[in-house]
């Protein structure tokens, strides 16, 4: 049975290989042009890859934080592959059901990667990377799911709230990644501070975001 998880694994590292990869791509390429679509696409599937292994191993090997993160990161991106399904929910268009479950499914998740903070600091302490961790991720989790199951209650007022989405999403998901992916070698290799390595993708990744939305923004304002 080892001997399969541990296939798996390799598998589980080259899809996250080409997640990180392709995602990047994605991100640099101009939006709408080729290089992007083919991009985005081979990185929803490595994510789909990079979620199936990892809860087949967080399963096999008792991984919570393996088990939760996979949630997180691949409900992210695909809300943001959704978005471009969902164009037209200010014109009172109605979601699919498992937009909904997808969503609850996640928020579920991530209330329970919350409780994990909670026994890793009666464990370890607050301040432990495991508590750290858990309970950050739990939290930004928790505010994915209310971010993009709000739209499908209240009709959004803007007509561009799909490239919002999409494009906030879909770079929350590859940060996600790279949090995870940056944590996991810091803890095998311990070649620099956990805590830095758990923020350093938010870091640089989150104020790009911002000032992405706001140009994306700026531009249909001024459009209309």
């Amino acid at each position: 049975m080892e001997i399969l998880v541990n296939n798996i694994l390799y598998i589980h590292i080259l899809a996250g290989a080409v997640s990180l990869t392709t995602g990047l791509i994605a991100i640099l390429s101009k939006k709408g042009q080729k290089w992007h679509r083919q991009s985005g696409k081979l990185y929803f599937y490595g994510m789909t890859g990079v979620f199936i292994t990892g809860v087949i191993i967080a399963g096999f090997r008792f991984n919570r934080f393996l088990f939760l993160i996979a949630f997180l990161s691949y409900y992210s991106v695909f809300s943001g592959v959704r978005a471009l399904k969902l164009k037209h929910l200010h014109k009172q268009q109605k979601p699919e059901w498992f937009d909904w479950f997808a969503g609850i499914l996640n928020a579920v998740a991530n209330v329970f990667f919350i409780g994990l903070g909670f026994y890793y600091s009666i464990e370890n302490g607050f301040v432990s990377g495991g508590a750290l961790l858990s309970t950050g991720f739990g939290i930004g989790g928790l505010l994915i799911s209310y971010t993009n199951l709000k739209p499908f209650v209240f009709r959004p007022d803007k007509s561009y709230h799909w490239f919002l989405s999409h494009i906030g999403n879909m770079m929350g998901g590859y940060i996600a990644t790279c949090t995870a992916f940056l944590s996991t070698i810091v803890t095998r290799f311990d070649f620099m501070n956990p805590y830095l390595a758990f923020a350093i993708p938010s870091i640089l990744g989150l104020p790009l975001l911002l000032f992405w939305q706001k140009r994306i923004e700026k531009k249909f304002d001024s459009k209309s």
